[in-house]
């Protein structure tokens, strides 16, 4: 029997969900009434937290990851202005149920768009058209997930329908996508693996974003900063998230990504002596975790933004998480956010420095570490203190709000790290993709 069509798919994904029927997002992790929400806005690194929003809007990296401005203001105009029942009417993306306004159904509505572009350019005899719609529905997909709750009934259909356009788009790159299934502890590890070319062993990065990422959000990464520098890109969702959710969140947070180190030896397009990690908040903390247990394999480490210390261990610092934060944390520690003193407890065990990793001793692997003055989950004092855990570290301290052009020079400061460290000369380079 022959595969189901997109479009079949989604409606057999969506349309059997009852309208009223489901858990609204910001319900799914936290039993109690609404998550409290600081009055004033807060910059953070990668995006804006809003009373008005229970989400952290994260205009500026969505759309370096490839999303278009005008789209995107359409969709949040659609859900701001809707008269839909909210769980919390204060909050304007909380519209319940598979319904105009609500967060997944707008969001899932303009990936359906972009999706059937797709099929159209590809029938056509197009593949770079069809490539670009594919990647550009598996964004608006992933946008509609996010951010990415186990047990959100919808947010996990459309994790589905972005992995699905993500994998068509993938097969029709000049190198076509690979999936790596690495076993462990009687599952597998799936990760996507993007090379510049096939024909002799690459350098390869690792890279893992935060708690409320999937794994298929760098494409760009790779296409702009990697691909060009003739590096490759496996990357991988942190424990507790997208395809690793059926693994919680605990203080030994690299498990996962070690078995893969470990597997990588056997994967013939991947030079093993050349590996390296980008992590973004927690998966950052996942990258530093691996400078240190991993000495002898790790060539070179980025985190950008992660919680390291303060955040986990200062009772102040962890009440200024917003409600998607809480929710988010309590959702991969299999925990409830109404319980936030047990929370906060918990999560101590992150802090990189209790466990006697960062700032307590030293490891040789060089650590890039990047973030902005004045946020609260990597203030400046982290961002310094894990440049200074490494024998050759590097602190970037970012001052300005999180534009387009801060990611931009985070890309490139990202590129020139890995260049130096993997002692990449010219000729390895390549054309952009």
């Amino acid at each position: 029997m022959s595969a189901p069509s997109e479009k079949n798919l989604s409606e057999t994904l969506f349309n059997k969900v009852k309208p009223f029927k489901v858990h609204e997002t910001s319900t799914v992790s936290n039993s109690g009434s609404s998550l409290p929400c600081e009055p004033q806005e807060q910059f953070l690194i990668d995006g804006l937290c809003t009373p008005s929003w229970f989400r952290i809007l994260r205009r500026a990296f969505w759309i370096w990851q490839g999303a278009d401005m005008i789209e995107m203001e359409d969709v949040l105009a659609r859900i701001a202005t809707s008269d839909g029942v909210r769980t919390n009417p204060q909050q304007l993306d909380t519209v319940q149920g598979f319904v105009p306004g609500n967060w997944c159904y707008e969001w899932s509505q303009l990936a359906g768009l972009h999706n059937r572009k797709a099929k159209e350019a590809e029938d056509a005899g197009q593949p770079r058209l069809a490539r670009k719609e594919y990647f550009m529905a598996a964004r608006y997909y992933s946008i509609a997930s996010y951010p990415h709750l186990k047990g959100d009934e919808l947010a996990e259909q459309a994790q589905v329908m972005a992995n699905i356009a993500y994998r068509e788009g993938g097969h029709l790159l000049p190198v076509p996508l690979k999936e790596l299934k690495v076993p462990f502890r009687g599952k597998e590890i799936k990760g996507y693996l993007h090379l510049p070319h096939d024909d002799h062993p690459v350098p390869l990065v690792m890279v893992t974003g935060a708690i409320d990422s999937l794994q298929l959000d760098f494409i760009l990464l790779f296409k702009n900063v990697l691909a060009p520098l003739g590096i490759g890109m496996l990357s991988l969702d942190l424990p507790g998230c997208g395809y690793s959710s059926q693994w919680p969140l605990v203080e030994d947070s690299s498990r996962l990504h070690q078995a893969v180190l470990q597997y990588l030896k056997d994967v013939p397009w991947v030079d093993d002596q050349r590996i390296g990690m980008v992590g973004f908040r927690l998966g950052g903390n996942v990258a530093v975790r691996l400078a240190y247990l991993e000495q002898l394999r790790m060539k070179a480490v980025v985190c950008i933004g992660p919680g390291m210390h303060n955040y986990f261990t200062d009772p102040t610092q962890f009440a200024l998480s917003p409600p998607m934060m809480r929710a988010s944390l309590a959702n991969r520690l299999n925990m409830d956010a109404a319980d936030w003193e047990e929370l906060q407890k918990k999560c101590q065990v992150f802090s990189l420095k209790r466990q006697g990793l960062a700032g307590v001793t030293k490891t040789r692997v060089p650590i890039l570490s990047m973030g902005h003055r004045r946020d609260f989950i990597c203030p400046e004092a982290d961002i310094r203190l894990l440049a200074s855990s490494s024998l050759n570290g590097k602190a970037v301290v970012l001052d300005k709000e999180p534009v387009k052009e801060q990611m931009n020079r985070m890309m490139s400061e990202i590129g020139e790290w890995l260049r130096l460290h993997f002692n990449l000369g010219s000729t390895e380079r390549i054309k952009l993709l």
